[in-house]
């Protein structure tokens, strides 16, 4: 048998006890049997999983989900009062078969994802159960899903800073394409990039690896970066402040291609600027702009370096060189 089989073997049986401890009538043989089986340690910590599922009942009582699921377990159990025989089964097993419906039923609930997303030019923060944070960063999706063992984030599309509190037992693992960032206490950026994505750590340490290919690994310490999706991807220095300005609603470039500055740009606004003039795109700029604000951003461009900005006839800010 398998560790996982194993495992899903002993909270099965720890639901069965819990709900067979819960009848109206209890036997002896029962307790006997019950002290037996939680002499295990493994056992005995499976059973706390199943009581403190089954405490946390009370903080999901308002979950409409929740309220239909426990309302289809206890007509369930109402069924099994009678025996095809017809002699009455006590009513205390049909509430322990509803019981256990109910405690298997909130663990799926935890256990479910929970999606969070920004539209373009929206920046949000999603304060985690336990204690961990997420800043999202324009049109950006990530979905979380905790469990007593783990605590897995994907990230969809977009980036996200990661500002994590440390719990040895339970590794924070962010997937982003075919990349997987793991993280026990920590602060890093990730940002999806192609198939990959582009991390960048701001303090503690993580490990990142390919899922596809077991050679690429790779931990990073303070100021490192590694973008996954690069044909060769490499360790190097990231400039922290400038990369990350973007939590504080800064866009910081230094010594940029003016098309790398309008791309990044262009992630906060509905109206994207264009450049349409070859001859600029390898401008290099220089500057901290704050984030959505396309026209600072233009205006700056055209009072510093020789660029004109038009209109076109679908209203956009169109870059070209100057006269």
């Amino acid at each position: 048998m398998t560790i996982e089989a194993e495992a899903e073997n002993r909270r099965r049986e720890a639901v069965e006890w819990f709900a067979r401890l819960n009848q109206r009538k209890v036997t002896t043989a029962d307790v006997r049997g019950f002290s037996a089986w939680r002499r295990n340690p493994d056992n005995a910590r499976a059973f706390q999983k199943v009581e403190a599922m089954w405490d946390a009942a009370g903080a999901l009582a308002g979950n409409p989900e929740m309220a239909a699921l426990t309302t289809e377990a206890v007509r369930a159990g109402q069924k099994r009062r009678r025996r095809p025989s017809g002699l009455l089964v006590p009513l205390g097993v049909a509430g322990a078969a509803a019981l256990a419906i109910c405690v298997v039923n909130i663990a799926w609930l935890q256990q479910r994802p929970v999606s969070y997303a920004t539209a373009i030019g929206e920046q949000r923060t999603v304060q985690l159960d336990d204690g961990s944070r997420i800043v999202l960063d324009t049109n950006s999706v990530v979905s979380v899903r905790y469990t007593r063992d783990s605590r897995s984030v994907t990230l969809t599309s977009g980036q996200a800073m990661f500002d994590v509190e440390g719990d040895p037992s339970r590794p924070f693992i962010v997937a982003a394409g075919d990349t997987r960032v793991t993280a026990l206490g920590t602060r890093f950026d990730v940002r999806r990039s192609g198939q990959g994505a582009r991390v960048i750590l701001v303090e503690g340490r993580v490990a990142v690896r390919q899922e596809e290919a077991r050679s690429a690994q790779w931990s990073l310490e303070p100021g490192q970066q590694v973008t996954t999706s690069a044909d060769r991807p490499r360790v190097i220095a990231a400039n922290v402040p400038a990369a990350t300005s973007w939590t504080i609603g800064r866009l910081t470039f230094e010594n940029t291609p003016i098309s790398v500055a309008v791309a990044e740009v262009n992630r906060y606004s509905r109206e994207p600027i264009e450049l349409r003039d070859p001859r600029i795109s390898e401008i290099r700029v220089s500057g901290v702009f704050n984030a959505g604000d396309i026209d600072g951003f233009v205006a700056a461009l055209t009072d510093l370096y020789p660029l004109r900005a038009t209109r076109s006839a679908e209203g956009r800010i169109v870059l070209a060189g100057g006269a």
